[in-house]
């Protein structure tokens, strides 16, 4: 666990990092910017659309999933690890 300004770095999954603000909240940011997400759109192919969480400022893909559903249900699983870690 580490520290940076006024987040604790808690764990991360493929560049996402979880933080806890001052408040105790979890919070998902960039593990390399500890910049906070944008979502976006993509489609890796003409008959599909996936859903994104992307750096805002370095670009880097932090999360792609086929539905709203998978990407709530991973980042609440997510969100459960991290809130296991001491």
């Amino acid at each position: 666990m580490s520290h940076c300004g006024r987040f604790e770095v808690l764990a991360m999954i493929d560049g996402l990092a979880g933080v806890r603000n001052s408040a105790g909240t979890i919070v998902f940011v960039c593990f390399k910017c500890r910049t906070y997400p944008d979502h976006a759109y993509g489609a890796p192919n003409k008959e599909q659309l996936v859903y994104m969480l992307v750096c805002s400022k370095c670009g880097r893909t932090l999360g792609e999933w086929i539905s709203i559903e998978e990407r709530e249900k991973e980042l609440l699983q997510f969100a459960g690890r991290v809130e296991l870690l001491t």
